[in-house]
């Protein structure tokens, strides 16, 4: 079967525009470091990991402040899994100053097994909806209508004009 001719222009204007505009958000992902982890949280070396990772995506570009608890949440997760995967501390070491390390580390795995006693399939539906909410799947991109564009193509004031697109949008459904 033949093709059914050339693919639509992406940035045609349509007369039947979506309600919600689409946002662009930077292919080179979100500048800057990633945000501090906040006082009294600790995470993990995958915790840490996952959220110098997520902060360097073009989801975090849109990101706002709300989106910081999610991400921290979303973070504890994946040390939640690392500690089900790698689960063996050895045997205690004998010296007393390493000893307190070792404890230190135990008491961390046990709020960590704590935390996830409800079992991996859990904490794995978990993580997926919060990939969702944050825009890091596919079809979540699609639903906040993001694209991702060539750094040549994003607009300079990319992330404010998302931060004020977001705004817009919470108020309008504030008021609905």
């Amino acid at each position: 079967m033949a093709g059914n001719g050339p693919l639509p222009d992406p940035n045609r204007r349509r007369r039947n525009a979506p309600t919600i505009p689409t946002t662009n958000l930077p292919a080179g992902g979100r500048e800057g470091p990633p945000p501090r982890i906040p006082k009294g949280t600790e995470l993990g070396a995958a915790g840490k990991t996952w959220w110098r990772w997520a902060w360097s995506t073009p989801q975090a570009a849109a990101w706002d402040a709300g989106s910081f608890r999610v991400v921290l949440r979303r973070a504890r997760l994946e040390d939640a899994v690392a500690v089900l995967e790698e689960f063996d501390l050895g045997e205690p070491p004998s010296d007393p100053d390493e000893l307190a390390g070792y404890l230190e580390t135990l008491k961390w795995v046990i709020q960590m097994l704590k935390g996830v006693a409800t079992g991996v399939l859990g904490v794995m539906r978990e993580m997926r909806e919060l990939d969702d909410r944050l825009g890091l799947t596919p079809k979540a991109m699609a639903q906040l209508r993001w694209t991702i564009v060539a750094e040549e193509e994003a607009p300079e004031r990319a992330t404010a004009e998302v931060v004020d697109r977001l705004a817009e949008r919470r108020r309008r459904l504030a008021s609905a």
